[in-house]
């Protein structure tokens, strides 16, 4: 079953469908790239769910242990802040023209701590994990993908998986999301942070 916080968040409303493309658009064109054609990306965002504080959700199984002792001690505390969730789904959109309907959580963590992200990511009909998002060192996110099913449906397949969301300098907060294999897999779900954060950046709703 799904956890209990997602009834009680606020969904963003829009078509999602129509209004991504627009900032893709803007990213494509910033790194010099105006032919609509080069302009595929492998991931659809369907729905933003909202998010919850860190405390809604103690359950998620990679949050860092100094986070769920301190969310457990201070979950009633308004004042106490250390990064939230966000829940979204979106789907993976395979050469062979296949959706994998998936949902991830992410928590954004707490820049004092220098956490990366945590979270998951389900398959969204049937609520199996099939990666996990661990917050692994200094301000350092590595995706892991530990379904053999899902990491072999990307695998043999040409993907084409944009960096257009990979500052120019390097070492940048989404930079530092390594795939923990370098399968095709982790590095959709890799893009798919950095998108909707430059979203949730460009946006400003949620």
């Amino acid at each position: 079953m799904w956890p209990k916080c997602i009834n009680n968040l606020s969904p963003i409303k829009g078509n999602f469908r129509e209004e991504m493309p627009k900032l893709l658009k803007v990213a494509f064109n910033e790194k010099g790239i105006f032919n609509e054609y080069e302009m595929f990306i492998p991931i659809r965002i369907v729905n933003i769910l909202g998010c919850c504080s860190t405390g809604m959700y103690l359950d998620c199984p990679n949050i860092p242990d100094h986070h769920f002792s301190g969310a457990e001690i201070e979950e009633d505390n308004p004042d106490y802040d250390t990064g939230r969730y966000y829940w979204f789904d979106f789907d993976i959109v395979g050469m062979d023209g296949l959706l994998l309907p998936l949902r991830m959580v992410f928590n954004e963590g707490d820049a004092d701590c220098n956490d990366g992200f945590w979270g998951v990511v389900f398959e969204r009909n049937t609520e199996e994990i099939i990666a996990n998002i661990i917050s692994s060192g200094d301000c350092e996110t590595t995706i892991e993908a530990i379904s053999k099913q899902h990491i072999n449906m990307y695998e043999s397949q040409e993907i084409l998986i944009p960096t257009i969301f990979d500052s120019d300098e390097g070492h940048g907060l989404l930079d530092d999301i390594i795939p923990a294999h370098s399968t095709k897999l982790e590095k959709i779900i890799r893009l798919t942070i950095q998108f909707f954060y430059e979203w949730k950046l460009y946006n400003q709703s949620i």
